[in-house]
């Protein structure tokens, strides 16, 4: 039997504690509106996580590109190789020799605390725990995760966020450099300068920055906002959320309205049929049908002003008076029609209304004298 229930009433703490004194196995699925996570569960252990929101196997790949394991290209190209063969993306990456048995741990390790630790932000949410575990979780190069750690983890965040998040500005605009910080001489580039030259016996000055804040600094060469500079981050997301905030504190970074924010990262780019997807397509069917519409629809709603025309239907709707009569029947009838709208001078309304009647005519027949044709 399932355990499900809202996060209001259970939070996240006790429900971890009771899977891990229980020693239960199985899958613990998280939801929030559209989101959701995955967290697996060996006897009380975290054997896995997974996440809706970026696929798991494209955070460890972009990990492995800021670690400068792989180049954006290579990760690109590792990724369409993914979906073509279905093999995963740590098997393809060891089978590559581009990464080790421990990177590969580290970066599973790393994005799995980074998932958990963020659903504990969560204040409302559902829960469902089912006793089924996937069989294809990958246990070599994912090694067990003690809920302890995680708890212990968790409980720092919670204590040192509301602080953090009080620093910063709203993680979705977009920060760049100041002029100071454009202008300050990172560690970074003069060690790397000294080595390519081979000048080892100069000593640097030093910026006074850590290195942290020097390596987060450099994800600003460009305007991005903290979304997506927490995509290409090295550090985990408090960390990561703290440099920043020391960085506009210290005056390197500000919040900018008048760039474009820098473009997505190469490993985050759509999938193929994704992009197909995005081509415009031509003129749709429907709208050679509906311009056909239009143009037979004046053509078919025509009324003509005579009964000569093949629209006889709507020609039918025309007023009276416009209609010439040709037979001495309907003659008769047309003068009998003016002669009782006004007594005995039908002559001179029909004419007043421009009908004329048959020229040589001493008198309206008076149709009065004649059997009603509508009784039998």
């Amino acid at each position: 039997m399932a355990l499900e229930g809202s996060l209001r009433d259970f939070d996240l703490f006790s429900l971890f504690n009771m899977i891990k004194t229980q020693g239960k196995s199985g899958t613990l699925v998280l939801s929030r509106g559209q989101e959701f996570v995955k967290i697996f569960f060996d006897q009380g252990e975290i054997v896995g996580c997974d996440s809706n929101q970026v696929p798991m196997e494209d955070r460890v790949g972009a990990l492995l590109v800021r670690l400068g394991r792989l180049s954006g290209e290579e990760l690109l190209e590792m990724i369409k190789h993914q979906r073509q063969t279905l093999k995963r993306m740590g098997t393809l990456l060891m089978e590559s020799g581009r990464v080790t048995p421990q990177d590969l741990q580290d970066a599973l390790f790393n994005q799995a605390m980074a998932i958990i630790n963020r659903t504990f932000r969560w204040v409302e949410g559902d829960y469902r725990f089912d006793s089924i575990l996937p069989m294809d979780l990958d246990r070599e190069h994912f090694p067990p995760i003690p809920v302890d750690t995680i708890l212990m983890e968790a409980a720092r965040i919670m204590d040192e966020w509301p602080e953090v998040q009080r620093r910063l500005p709203d993680t979705r605009v977009p920060l760049a450099k100041t002029a100071a910080g454009s202008m300050l001489q990172l560690d970074l580039d003069q060690d790397l300068s000294i080595l390519l030259e081979g000048g080892g016996q100069v000593q640097p000055v030093g910026s006074g920055l850590t290195h942290e804040q020097e390596m987060t600094l450099t994800y600003f060469n460009e305007p991005a906002s903290i979304q997506n500079v927490l995509q290409i981050s090295r550090y985990d997301e408090l960390d990561t959320y703290k440099i920043i905030a020391d960085l506009l504190e210290m005056g390197l970074l500000e919040v900018t309205r008048d760039v474009q924010e820098q473009q997505v990262p190469l490993w985050n780019l759509p999938r193929e049929k994704d992009r197909e997807a995005r081509v415009a397509p031509g003129p749709s069917p429907l709208l050679w049908l509906l311009a056909g519409l239009m143009i037979a629809g004046p053509l078919i709603g025509y009324v003509p002003r005579t009964r000569t025309s093949l629209n006889q239907g709507m020609a039918s709707l025309q007023r009276s008076d416009i209609h010439v009569a040709k037979d001495s029947d309907t003659r008769d009838r047309q003068a009998w029609a003016f002669r009782m709208a006004a007594g005995d001078d039908g002559p001179a309304l029909a004419k007043a209304m421009g009908v004329t009647l048959e020229k040589g005519r001493k008198a309206i027949p008076d149709f009065t004298v004649y059997p009603d044709p509508l009784r039998p």
